[in-house]
């Protein structure tokens, strides 16, 4: 009990007391609330627990089993049965946290079959979720390519499995649960359970977007971020491009509600402009969501891998545009109140430019390779003026006033956004709540910290990666030219708008080859070319080989 109540407790102690105790004493003499607070206390935390597994399948030496502590909490579960008293539903919730946190969805389901059909338990919504949530972080894990499909479709199974659970229960599907199992299925690429689950959950057809579908559930969950990053990344998965566009487009920028008296209800095509029967059409507000820094990424992630340059460009100009503009509204704020600021949720960063970079330097598209090194020097440039400023800024504030109680938002305001599966508050009602929870307030010092880490990251890429490929690239043009110019054949000239045929004097002036210098002893670097050339950054030309004259032309007369 002393061990129990100290505030820094440490799990391997709690650990080797109880099991101390459990040696020469009986179950029955310890009481069902220590049991309980060793079930808790005797593992690490799930937060220490996930960044443990993390870093060990990173490192490339994943644990043999999936939970270290499984037989631990075994033990105690066993004990408490021991005593003759039964086990309740929070002492499953905990076991299912820890399950949670690395992923370990077979011991998830198992508890809750035990909890089931053993206790005779009646499950809640936050029991299906946190199985939800090992099933979910399992997938986001590292996997094995072998395992990989009978773990994908093992996924899909328990998924629909405690969805049918859920139905035949009448539990609600709350929001939180719902970006679960779409994250699920967006692993498992199930287009049509997504389509499905989009339609009964927030309302939205993927078909068509800025239309109510026709099929769809009177209680419908708010469209959040996390939702609208999910189902980017689920259809740029597909391939299908232009819906991953239209989509983000409709879902980012909906019409206002007055435009749906303009979307013809009938078929015919006289009469399919104008208002045709405002009566028959009610106002209907798309599901919408505000992009963020992962909202952009994500999409220029999946448009760069299909090809499509025109789209990466713009939307990296979107994305420049939109930087600006959150930063420029985040200054005029401060100026008002400096300490009752939202935190901004958008900021370019590498993970905006590398995309459109590689498919610059896959199609060797000079022009957009040359414009994505234009945006980072544009970029670093207005990140170094971010840190000067707001460094100033920091130290010119006053300290900030003792905090208040959340104050309340409306009702029909979205979830906070989630990141990981991990990060999803299960505890949260199926009814959006009377007082949600308040959005993250602005941190200087956390915004400082951004920065400069965004600041390094763009430098180090843009030294060490950037300009190493844009000279790459570009002698390899240069010498993919010069092999047409060298065997006679037209080249495209910006200049002259047309394709021509360049003499090999005017093409040496026009890419700056100079005429290589041998050394004393004859010996030049880089890999000799049939017309002359020597391939390397600066396009020397060596000479000619001579042919090896092993005898003498002479003697044969």
């Amino acid at each position: 009990m002393e061990v129990l109540s100290r505030e820094t407790r440490n799990y391997a102690r709690v650990w080797s007391c109880y099991v101390d105790f459990m040696n020469y004493a009986e179950c029955d003499d310890l009481p069902l609330e220590v049991h309980q607070a060793v079930l808790r206390r005797c593992v690490p935390s799930a937060h220490t627990l996930r960044a443990w597994t993390a870093r060990r399948m990173q490192a490339g030496q994943p644990p043999r089993i999936p939970h270290h502590f499984e037989a631990r909490l075994k033990t105690v579960m066993r004990n408490i049965r021991a005593t003759g008293a039964d086990a309740t539903l929070d002492d499953y919730h905990a076991i299912l946290h820890q399950f949670a946190a690395v992923g370990h969805y077979t011991g998830a389901i198992q508890v809750l079959a035990e909890l089931t059909h053993v206790c005779k338990l009646v499950p809640e919504s936050k029991t299906f979720g946190l199985c939800l949530k090992a099933i979910a972080h399992r997938l986001s894990l590292p996997i094995y390519k072998v395992q990989r499909a009978d773990m994908l479709d093992d996924a899909s199974k328990l998924c629909r499995k405690l969805l049918r659970e859920m139905s035949a229960q009448d539990i609600p599907l709350t929001s939180f649960n719902l970006d679960l199992v779409m994250r699920i299925m967006k692993e498992v690429l199930d287009q049509e359970g997504f389509y499905q689950l989009m339609k009964l959950g927030y309302g939205i057809d993927l078909d068509y977007p800025d239309h109510p579908p026709l099929q769809g559930s009177s209680i419908l969950s708010p469209f959040s971020t996390a939702a609208l990053n999910t189902t980017l990344d689920m259809l740029g998965r597909l391939g299908n491009i232009a819906k991953l566009v239209q989509t983000f487009e409709v879902l980012t920028q909906p019409l206002p509600p007055q435009a749906s008296q303009h979307y013809s209800q009938e078929f015919d095509d006289e009469d399919d402009f104008g208002i045709t029967n405002p009566a028959s059409t009610e106002p209907h507000q798309t599901p919408h969501a505000q992009p963020n820094t992962t909202s952009y990424n994500i999409l220029l992630k999946h448009i760069s891998r299909a090809g499509h340059a025109t789209f990466a460009r713009h939307y990296l100009y979107q994305a420049t545009r939109l930087d600006r503009s959150v930063d420029r509204f985040l200054r005029s704020q401060l100026y008002r109140d400096p300490h009752g600021m939202l935190a901004p949720h958008f900021g370019l960063n590498r993970g905006t430019i590398i995309p459109v970079f590689g498919e610059a330097n896959r199609d060797k598209n000079m022009e957009l390779m040359r414009w994505v090194g234009w945006v980072a020097r544009q970029t670093i440039r207005r990140k170094k003026n971010d840190i000067a400023w707001y460094t100033e800024l920091r130290d010119s504030l006053s300290p900030p006033p003792p905090l208040e109680p959340p104050s309340s938002r409306s009702p029909s305001s979205p979830p906070p956004d989630v990141s990981t599966a991990l990060d999803v508050d299960l505890d949260t009602p199926s009814s959006p709540p009377e007082f949600p929870p308040p959005e993250k307030k602005f941190d200087i010092n956390l915004h400082l910290s951004i920065l400069q880490k965004n600041l390094d990251e763009l430098v180090t890429w843009y030294e060490n990666y950037y300009e190493i490929a844009l000279s790459r690239v570009t002698q390899r043009v240069k010498e993919r030219l010069g092999r047409r110019v060298w065997a006679g054949k037209n080249i495209y000239l910006a200049s002259k708008d047309a394709r021509v045929i360049v003499p090999r004097s005017a093409w040496m002036r026009m890419v700056n080859f100079k005429q290589g210098k041998t050394s004393s002893s004859g010996e030049h670097s880089g890999r000799i070319m049939r017309n002359g050339w020597v391939s390397g950054y600066k396009g020397l030309r060596a000479p000619r080989p001579q042919p090896l004259q092993f005898f003498d032309p002479s003697s044969m007369s």
